[in-house]
């Protein structure tokens, strides 16, 4: 709060209270408290009062799972139908009135203290308001304070919910204790519990503040809340009173998720081991303010896919882009919004054809963008928009900061160049916002911005932030943008709350006619915020004469608001339009008001949602900004937007790349959807939908689920033509067809028109004298200001071209947006709000000549004179009341008096006040000047400004001023000043702006010739040249602009000819860590930025980003801290083996970075090496075996990742695992498929598996099932068997002529016998020194040419190894074209980029035989027999691809190696082939589930690559970790063990069983299984790649297909077959019935917010936090 401050206190009483009628000293005993959120030791001096005659008594908020077990009492609770939970609060309530009654108590205090393994936490919120229900019900409620010892409260909003539903005072115990970990904090305990006292006090002022509430004592117990979803029970219990719309859960639920969480925080199986040690040890992130996508993590509306998705169907105008979008974002609308629980009656319509249909030119006229100001978002964005709906016939809106003049005329035809992109402009472009926006900032609102306006909305609320103005950080505040909003640069703006603008819904009213006069063509429009009531408000301003509504929903975008603005403020669109629409029917006013929403909007059935409730147009903002390039980094308040959206600084918009053809394409895409959905549903016309909330119901699946089973919907969906109308006996209409009559004809603007008339033809003087007035003529001046700006512009008329001399009392709004040449002269008084918008007029007011008394001492003008002034000048001889020249931003006033908190907020002009002043003068006031004569300190708001004595250049301007006044007003006051003015001049102070000063001496100081305020997009994008210069490593880097001040240095390699010499890793050696490391680490971490939606860590279906959902971020932002130990904890939490994957990952994390969009990415895989070996280093990384073994055996065959990652989170879940492996070491393709150089075998590998045999994993190698042992065996001794065998099965050449051939080989084969050698020499070191013979190595390529067939991994890894042979030469073939070196448009970013890459075995080949070892476009004929040797391959016959008749090719080779891929295990395995198999030869087994199809044993399970088919090493450790989760919740019924799924990234794979069956393993989230469609990309599953079904080609397709130029990865190759192969696999969950006891499917977001201030309590988000109790290990 910034003006309330003065008069806002949180000082309260608590303690019993006597009789208010008879007052006696005993009265006066209370406890007063000066802020409800107690320290320590305000509490202990609370229980300390027992002494004094104050007793307490303390009652658990918790209960037991044993208590009341007898038969009796189990009876008894089944008949009353009560949880434990309930009658755990019955007995609260008991126990305080019986403390109460017997014991004379003062204080109650509600502990959770008693919280732990065998004690169950209640919601404080639950328990504290059951308890102040009931003692207000016993008439007890004033005989005692309640106090709250919680665990659970730790947001601002859990504590206004607290205080507002009757808690005196909290004690927030925990998050005190939670203060103790705040990582790199020197500030004492005693100072962090203070620090933290005060922000939770000034939000609860803030919250307080937005509800128009200045005491904490009227905010206790006013339940200033609304619930969403809560049951009639407990609001009766726990909120009586309570507004409430769609009744829902009841204290079962709250009981059931009461247990979730006393699991979480206990689990019953113990805790796992620490992954490094419990000093480090962290909650999970649940994705509650940016997007997570591991673990059980919150749904977000913008995921790494939605955002690729549409931005791919927008800037490529693909409908099947855009299709796959909304499939993807209305299934995450089903698990978020209200919406998403409706579904259409399409069983009860009668379809018509598409081509009846209303076209989607007509259908786009009714979208528009929303209030996305030019300062929040950069000028390329903002105006891409307005050309893109206005070229659609759509409306763009300019959002609260104004519109540069400029853009009102028509464009010229021709190229434009903005950001990096380049605009065509046609003839009759224009980047006019058509709506323009006045809010109570009033920034950059002129006569000029009105008149130039088709729509003018006004900012009653917002829906994302209800109560809060808006906000605009200095560093914004820029060249255009301060010019347009009439602010100084470099300070930050402030809107006042919409309340102080409008008091009153007659204060709306008159906004709406000053509006309306200043153009009466516009449309005025109110925007409201949704909530319970919104329907009598709307009835209300639609009374007020507005033409429009725009109901704001709460999931509005506000990108630079803090958290306790946006978090539970608001309710769902769903809900304002429906009731809005419901009220205005029933008044009869629904035909005269059109009515719009906003809020999340992104389909055309959200549009079609929208329109069945009641809308008629549609606002979309966020969509339209992903469209143009937005990638929701949420970081539009750092000014750091790396996409050039939401950014003002010139280097960054440089990266804007948006067009309006984007948005155009996705408009029209929108639009078709709508169309497809209105012939479904037997509509022609967009108007037969609005209000039809007969052709909606609730989905059938929510009463599959305990927690949406109880939702009704029913007055939501009540149609509007079933009320009983109170206004009209006929039948109304459903949408607006009746304008409104303003009453305009007769105004006396009428009159002073047609009297201007000369001066509007030709400038000529005009004067009009003693013209009347009255109080009932109200905004006056405002359609004369329009004429004369619709002719002349903002520079209007010269001075005095028309002066009016009025006579008598003005009505409201007198001299309304006054345009420059008008001059007002009132002889009178004037009402409130006189000089609103002054716009470069002149008014002059002063008392009556015949009246008696003095002028100085009366009250000439009401209250919010000069509100949002922006030119012009203003002399009142007498006193302005409350609220004088509030946020005024350019005009000059003289006065002679002010009430209370004058020039609030104002941001330029002059202010000359000639008496006293009220209270809280200059509140927010940060720009302009105010000279006060003979000043009071005290009725300074001090916060903002500074005082100081005047110079001589003000002396001159004051005096200019006041002799000007004394000349117009005839001020007998100022005269006196003017005669004696050596002394008067004396009196006055000026008061200046602390941040105006700043700006000011900053502008001196600048160098000359730099104009820091140009903000014209240059034509030349030099970023490559800057980017050059850049440094990668420095002392103390810091991360607001790292990504853009520092450049990308990856892990370097050794020299190319160098590592050619020996089997060592290709890294440069880092083992001793210096400070230069350090600052490289540092440096490049510092690049991370920390994105909203991190597309890096979640896998997206283009192949991009992280299969294991590594928290990137996190371990990053560690790293930068130098807190390189538990930035180990949280890479292990997620990544079993980073030290593999740092150095065998082709890194898709850094594929989907965001960085990459346009420059090099972040250096991730370089920092997760460097963070997990120097955790080795550090001796961080030990074996941590079960605390407690569960003696269930687990079998795993194979050892290669996957195999390896299951084995060891089931061996921390404490089971019994042995991993067979049938090579005589383990490890699988991380010890023989990957060579040593790319990963170290000795200092990796094998440390790897030491420390899994220490932890307690048996290993068995040399033993093959099928042969050494039986699968039926295996099963039969074993819990459970995980085949993760890994695809082995190698495609072949068979048919080709010349395969039999010697030295034709296999890739694997290759490399294993390579490997092995080497390692088994290296194993008998101390042996081969000593012996006079030494074996020689199985292929001798000493001299020999060497040609590798295959574009993979594995291919790149064959070259390399054949260079360290001793190969004479070495080719590589591949079937493909040399790819481009630019990302091309089928693999957008995110995807994985199907680019031109030199990997490190291209760079060897090239450094020692001096060109790339790759052949593009080669097909292989048949291999030709050596002449030396016909029974050896002699030469590899090729040809080029593609061309018909080509001439064949003859490539000499000693040695061929095909390395072409994998078509799944082999069949030793299953050698009866018992294991259903699909048609890539891998074990069928749905993802998620991972049981073995057609199995005889119900315990055999199928993981990585021998269930997928080969993937990467990433992929294979995350289906590793997943199954095991999978395989310990069948084997125990629950599981601890985290899942690996991307569970928040793609709502899309989630399926609802059918009723009756048994619940699916893989998470709580699902969906209708009947309205899957085809699932997402045909070639992944949940965002990880999987190998498409291939039919049984020819050898020579096979190896075409194969084989691809290793730089291609085989995450993009395999993407690009998918998209070819129609036959290929179905993504998601089969469905496949799971153990008994596995977790339910989660409720829609909504159901688990609340809402401070203005919004919804929702005690579900109150949920006990109970994880923070977790017991320490021992």
């Amino acid at each position: 709060p910034i003006r309330e401050a003065n008069v806002m206190s949180l000082v309260c009483p608590i303690g019993p209270e006597r009789n208010l009628l008879d007052p006696q000293p005993e009265s006066c005993h209370r406890v007063f408290l000066d802020t409800p959120v107690l320290c320590p030791r305000r509490f202990n001096a609370l229980l300390e009062l027992e002494g004094k005659g104050m007793p307490h008594v303390i009652i658990d908020m918790t209960y037991t799972l044993t208590e009341g077990c007898s038969a009796r009492r189990l009876a008894d609770r089944a008949i009353s139908k009560k949880s434990l939970l309930r009658e755990r609060l019955d007995q609260i309530c008991k126990e305080a009135e019986a403390a109460i009654l017997g014991d004379s108590v003062a204080f109650i205090v509600l502990t959770h203290r008693r919280a732990g393994e065998d004690r169950v936490p209640i919601c404080s919120l639950l328990a504290a308001g059951a308890l102040h229900q009931h003692l207000i019900n016993a008439k007890l409620r004033a005989r005692v304070a309640l106090v709250v010892e919680a665990a659970d409260a730790h947001e601002v909003h859990h504590f206004c919910c607290l205080l507002g539903f009757g808690v005196d005072a909290i004690f927030p115990y925990l998050c005190y204790l939670s203060l103790l970990r705040v990582r790199n904090c020197t500030l004492s305990m005693q100072t962090r519990v203070e620090n933290f006292r005060h922000a939770s006090e000034f939000s609860i002022l803030k919250v307080m503040s937005k509800m128009g509430i200045s005491c904490l004592q009227s905010y206790k117990g006013a339940q200033l809340f609304q619930a969403v979803g809560l049951g009639k029970e407990v609001l009766t219990k726990c909120f009586t009173g309570c507004k409430s719309v769609l009744n829902g859960v009841g204290f079962d639920a709250f009981a059931q998720d009461a247990l979730e969480f006393h699991k979480i925080a206990y689990p019953p199986r113990g805790p796992l081991p620490p992954l490094v040690d419990e000093e480090v040890e962290e909650l999970q992130d649940i994705g509650e303010y940016h997007f997570r996508s591991i673990h059980e993590s919150e749904i977000h509306m913008n995921t790494p896919d939605v955002l690729y998705k549409l931005q791919e169907a927008a800037r490529t105008n693909s409908a099947e882009g855009y299709k796959l979008f909304a499939h993807w974002q209305n299934k995450i609308t089903e698990q978020t919004e209200i919406r998403g629980q409706l579904e259409f009656c399409l069983d009860e319509c009668d379809p018509v054809p598409l081509e009846e249909v209303e076209p989607a030119a007509e259908i786009v006229k009714r979208f528009c963008t929303g209030a996305a100001s030019l300062g929040s978002i950069s000028n390329e964005a903002h105006q891409a928009m307005a050309i893109a709906m206005n070229r659609v016939g759509g409306r763009s809106n300019t959002g609260e900061g104004g519109e540069d003049p400029d853009r009102f005329s028509p464009m010229k035809e021709g190229q434009m160049k903005m950001g990096a992109a380049e605009w065509e402009i046609f003839e009759g472009d224009t980047s006019r916002s058509r709506i323009k926006q006045v809010a109570s900032g009033r920034f950059g609102v002129t006569a000029e911005y009105l008149a130039n306006a088709d729509e003018i909305q006004i900012k009653l609320a917002q829906g994302a932030k209800p109560g809060e103005g808006g906000e605009l950080p200095g560093y914004k505040v820029i060249g255009k943008i301060a010019e347009t909003r009439k602010a100084t640069p470099g300070v930050g703006l402030i809107s006042p709350p919409p309340h102080h603008d409008m008091y009153s819904i007659e204060d709306v009213a008159q906004l709406i006619r000053d509006l309306k006069n200043a153009n009466p063509a516009a449309r005025i429009s109110v925007k409201l915020v949704a909530r319970v009531g919104i329907g009598v408000i709307a009835s209300g301003v639609t009374k007020g004469k507005a033409d429009h509504l725009t109901i704001s929903g709460m999931s509005g975008g506000t990108g630079a608001a803090k958290w306790t603005s946006i978090k539970h403020c608001g309710l769902p669109w769903e809900i304002g339009v429906a009731e809005t629409h419901q009220t205005l029917v029933l008044n009869g006013l629904r035909d005269r008001v059109t009515v719009q929403t906003d809020g999340q909007v992104r389909t055309g059935r959200d549009v079609v949602m929208a329109a069945l409730l009641g809308a008629e147009e549609i606002a979309m903002t966020t969509a339209p900004l992903i469209a143009l390039g937005c990638i929701m980094m949420r970081k539009c308040h750092l000014n750091t937007c790396p996409v050039g959206v939401a950014t003002q600084d010139p280097e960054l918009r440089k990266k804007f790349t948006g067009q309006p053809e984007h948005l155009i394409n996705y408009l029209f895409m929108v639009a078709e959807d709508v169309r497809e959905i209105m012939a479904s549903l037997g509509c022609r016309r967009f108007t037969e939908l609005i209000g039809r909330t007969d052709l909606l119901r609730p989905s059938a699946h929510l009463k599959e689920h305990w927690k949406t089973a109880d939702l009704d919907f029913t007055d939501l969906l009540r149609p509007a033509w079933t009320l009983q109308s109170m206004a009209a006996e006929t039948e109304g209409s459903m949408f607006c067809c009746v304008p409104q009559d303003h009453e305009l004809a007769h105004v006396l603007d009428r009159q002073l028109v047609l009297r201007a008339a000369p001066a509007l033809e030709d400038k000529s003087q005009v004067m009009v004298k003693d013209l009347a007035i009255k109080n009932i003529d109200r905004s006056v001046g405002g359609i004369l200001s329009f004429e004369v700006t619709r002719r002349f512009g903002a520079q209007g008329l010269p001075d005095d071209t028309v002066h009016v001399k009025f006579k008598g009392p003005s009505g409201q709004s007198f001299g309304n947006f006054l345009a420059p040449g008008l001059t007002f002269e009132l002889e009178g008084d004037a009402n409130d709000y006189i000089g609103k918008g002054l716009s470069g007029g002149c008014l002059i007011v002063y008392k009556p000549g015949q009246s008696s008394f003095k002028g100085h001492e009366a009250i000439l003008a009401g209250n919010a004179a000069l509100y949002g002034a922006t030119a012009g000048k203003s002399f009142m001889a007498g006193i302005a009341a409350e609220r004088f020249a509030v946020r005024n931003s350019g005009a000059t006033a003289v006065v002679e008096g002010v009430g209370d908190h004058g020039c609030e907020y104002m941001t330029r002009g002059l202010v000359v006040v000639l008496g006293s002043t009220g209270a809280n003068f200059a509140a927010g006031m940060s720009g302009g000047l105010a000279y006060l004569l003979d000043i009071d300190r005290t009725s300074l708001n001090m916060e903002s400004v500074l005082l100081e004595s005047v110079d001589a250049e003000d002396c001159k301007v004051l005096l200019e001023l006041v002799q000007e006044h004394v000349r117009v007003t005839g001020s007998t006051k100022a005269q006196e000043l003017v005669s004696s003015w050596d002394n008067t001049v004396t009196r006055f102070t000026k008061v200046f702006p602390k941040e105006y000063k700043k700006a000011l001496e900053s502008m001196k100081s600048a160098p000359a010739g730099k104009n820091v305020s140009d903000d014209k997009p240059a034509i030349e994008n030099n970023t490559k040249d800057l980017e050059d210069l850049r440094p990668n490593s420095v002392h103390e880097p810091h991360k607001k602009r790292g990504f853009h001040e520092y450049a990308r240095k990856s892990m370097s390699y050794r020299p190319d000819k160098d590592r050619t010499m020996d089997w060592e890793e290709i890294y440069a050696s880092q083992t001793k860590k210096s400070q230069q490391w350090h600052s490289w680490i540092q440096t490049q971490t510092a690049r991370c930025m920390d994105c909203g939606t991190p597309t890096c860590h979640s896998p997206n279906q283009g192949g991009g980003g992280c299969p294991l959902g590594n928290r990137i971020p996190t371990w990053n932002q560690l790293v930068h801290e130098g807190d390189f130990k538990r930035a180990l904890e949280r890479l292990l939490d997620t990544n079993n083996f980073p030290e593999f994957t740092g150095t065998t990952c082709p890194a898709p994390c850094e594929e989907a970075c965001v960085l990459g969009i346009n420059e090099s990415p972040v250096a991730i895989k370089s920092t997760e090496l460097a963070i997990i070996e120097y955790g080795f280093s550090k001796g961080w990384i030990k074996p941590h075996p079960p605390q407690v073994r569960t003696r269930k055996r687990v079998c795993i065959i194979g050892s290669g990742p996957a195999g390896l990652a299951a084995a060891q989170q089931l061996n921390r879940a404490g089971h019994l695992v042995q991993v067979i492996e049938r090579a005589d070491r383990g490890g699988g393709l991380l010890m023989y498929g990957i060579p040593s150089m790319k990963l170290d075998k000795t200092g990796k590998v094998l440390r790897r598996l030491q420390l899994l045999k220490d932890e307690g994993i048996e290993f068995k190698y040399n033993c093959e099932v099928g042969k050494d042992v039986s699968m039926a065996e295996l099963c039969t001794q074993n819990d459970a068997v995980i085949l993760a065998t890994g695809a082995t099965q190698c495609r072949d050449m068979r048919s080709t002529e010349g395969r039999h051939l010697k030295n034709i080989v296999q890739a694997m084969d290759f490399l294993t016998a390579t490997q092995k050698t080497n390692l088994d020499a290296e194993s008998g070191q101390s042996h081969i020194r000593h012996s006079s013979s030494r074996k020689s190595p199985p292929y001798d390529l000493q001299g020999a040419r060497v040609v590798v067939i295959g574009g993979g991994d594995t291919a790149v890894d064959c070259v390399a190894t054949a260079v360290r042979l001793g190969a004479r030469s070495v080719l590589q073939f591949s079937r493909r074209d040399e790819a481009p070196k630019q990302r091309p448009s089928h693999t957008p970013w995110p995807c994985w980029a199907d680019t031109y890459r030199v990997d490190y075995a291209h760079s060897e080949v090239k450094a020692l035989h001096g060109r790339d070892p790759r052949e593009y476009l080669v097909v292989t004929k048949h291999f030709k027999p050596s002449a030396e040797d016909p029974s050896r391959v002699g030469a590899v016959v090729a040809a080029q691809a593609n061309t018909e008749g080509a001439a064949l090719v003859e490539y000499p080779a000693e040695l061929v190696v095909l390395a072409m891929g994998f078509t799944g295990p082999d069949k030793v395995v299953d050698p009866q082939g018992l294991l259903a198999r699909d048609q890539n030869s891998n074990f069928k087994a749905d993802y998620g589930e991972y049981v073995a199809e057609n199995a005889p044993w119900k315990n055999l399970f199928a993981c990585g690559d021998c269930r997928r088919g080969a993937s990467l090493v990433v992929t294979a450790i995350a289906e590793g970790r997943d199954c095991a989760a999978r395989v310990d919740s069948f084997i125990m019924g629950d599981t601890s063990l985290p899942r690996a799924a991307p569970l928040a990234a793609n709502p899309t794979f989630f399926q609802l069983p059918k009723k009756g069956d048994a619940q699916p393993g893989l998470v709580k989230r699902f969906q209708r299984k009947k309205r899957q469609s085809q699932d997402v990309s045909e070639a992944f599953e949940r965002g990880l790649l999987v190998e498409p079904i291939l039919e049984e080609p020819e050898a020579e397709a096979r190896a075409g297909r194969a084989a691809a130029p290793s730089a291609r990865s085989e995450v993009a190759e395999r993407g690009e077959k998918a998209r070819a192969s129609e036959d290929a696999p179905l993504v998601g969950v089969a469905g496949a019935a799971a153990a008994s006891g596995a977790a339910a499917p989660a409720a829609p977001k909504w159901l688990l917010f609340g809402c401070a201030g203005l919004a919804v309590a929702n005690v579900a988000l109150l949920g006990t936090v109970v994880a923070l109790l977790r017991a320490p290990r021992r």
